[in-house]
C-alpha cells in the first residue's frame, strides 16, 4: 500500500534567537541555516520514515532551491513524479525565527506552491491506501485532491493547517481531520484555545459525516481522537522541546503511515505522538523527523506512556 501527500514544498530559512522579536524590534540571531521544509514535504518525509511507501504531489520553481528540494525528497525514497516544475516561479520559502524555549514565528512566501492547480493533483496508482493534504496550497487544489475518485477503502486525511476559515468546506470530504487547539478555536469561533482533553471534545462540532474522526493535538497533553459517540486520548511522551517546527507535520505523516499499515486511528495515536515528540528534539522540521525504529524503541521503553485511554 502507499501514502500520497499533496501539499507544499518549501526551503526553510531558520534563525535561532534568544527571544522572538516584538513589533518594530530588531534582534540578532545566534545561528542561521537553510533546511528542507514545507508542510507537504515534511509530512511526506514523516510518512516515509515511519515505514510507508510515499509519493509526493506538489510544485517547485525551476530554480536551484527547487532542484535541491526534489533531490532531498528523492533521497528519502519518496516518489517525486508528481512534483511539477513551474518555470518562472520561485520555490516556496519559509522564514522562521526560533527562540530559546523552542517557540517560533514563521512567515511563508508560497512561490510555486500557489501555482499548484487542481488539474495537477489527481491521485495516481492503484496501491494508495491514504491521501494526506494540508492548507499551504490553494484550497481548490486540496478539494480536487480529496474529491478525486480513489480505490475503495482509501482513507482521506486533512491537516487543516494553517487555519483558514474557508477550509471548513473541505471537512466533509475527509475521513480524518487533524487540528491543533489553536486551529480548533478558529474553526469553532472560540475566544480561547482549548487547553485540555475535556475542552478539546468541542471538536465533535466539526464532524461533518458519519464515521469521521477529528483529532486535536494538544502539545504536552498528547492528542485526542473524537468520534460522534466516543473519544480516545493518547498522552504525550514527556520531553523538553528544543524546536517545535514541524512537530504537527510529523504527527500527521506518522499517523498516515500507521493507518496505511492497517491500524485504526486510535491504534495509530501513540506512534504519531511519539514521533512528534522526537521531532521537537532537533532543529528544523525534516532533519528532526525520526525513523520508525527509534519511535518503536521509545514506546517500548515507556510502556505506561502514550497508550490510548
Amino acid at each position: 500500500m502507499a501514502v500520497q501527500v499533496a501539499g507544499s514544498i518549501n526551503v526553510d530559512l531558520i534563525q535561532t534567537v534568544e527571544a522572538l522579536p516584538r513589533p518594530g524590534e530588531t534582534v540578532l540571531a545566534h545561528r542561521s541555516v537553510r533546511l528542507p521544509g514545507g508542510k507537504g514535504a515534511n509530512q511526506a518525509v514523516a510518512a516515509a520514515r515511519a515505514g510507508a511507501a510515499t509519493h509526493m504531489i506538489g510544485a517547485t520553481g525551476s530554480d536551484e532551491a527547487g532542484q535541491w528540494m526534489r533531490e532531498r525528497l528523492a533521497a528519502e525514497g519518496i516518489g517525486t513524479q508528481g512534483i511539477a516544475t513551474l518555470a518562472g516561479e520561485p520555490t516556496g520559502t519559509a522564514c522562521i525565527a526560533v527562540d530559546r524555549t523552542g517557540e517560533n514565528q514563521i512567515i511563508v512566501s508560497p512561490g510555486a506552491n500557489a501555482g499548484l492547480m487542481p488539474a495537477r493533483v489527481r491521485p495516481f496508482g492503484h496501491d494508495t491506501r491514504v491521501l494526506l493534504a494540508q492548507l499551504e496550497v490553494p484550497a481548490a487544489t486540496v478539494h480536487a485532491f480529496l474529491a478525486a475518485p480513489a480505490a475503495q477503502g482509501t482513507v482521506r486525511i486533512l491537516n487543516a493547517a494553517p487555519a483558514l476559515p474557508e477550509a471548513s468546506s473541505l471537512f466533509g470530504l475527509t475521513d480524518v481531520l487533524i487540528v491543533n487547539q489553536h486551529e480548533l478555536a478558529l474553526y469553532l469561533g472560540l475566544p480561547d484555545a482549548p487547553a485540555n482533553v475535556e475542552a478539546a471534545l468541542a471538536a465533535r462540532r466539526l464532524i461533518a459525516c458519519p464515521d469521521q474522526v477529528v483529532i486535536v493535538t494538544l502539545g504536552a497533553q498528547g492528542a485526542v481522537a473524537v468520534r460522534a459517540g466516543s473519544h480516545c486520548h493518547a498522552p504525550a511522551l514527556p520531553v523538553v522541546p528544543v524546536d517545535t517546527i514541524g512537530a504537527g507535520d510529523c504527527f500527521a505523516g506518522a499517523l498516515a503511515a500507521r493507518i496505511d499499515a492497517g491500524e485504526s486511528v486510535e491504534e495509530a495515536l501513540p506512534f504519531a505522538n511519539a514521533a512528534a515528540a522526537f521531532c521537537t528534539q532537533g532543529q528544523g522540521a525534516i532533519p528532526a523527523i525520526p525513523h520508525r525504529p527509534a519511535v518503536e524503541e521509545a514506546l517500548k521503553n515507556a510502556p505506561d506512556r502514550g497508550k490510548p485511554r
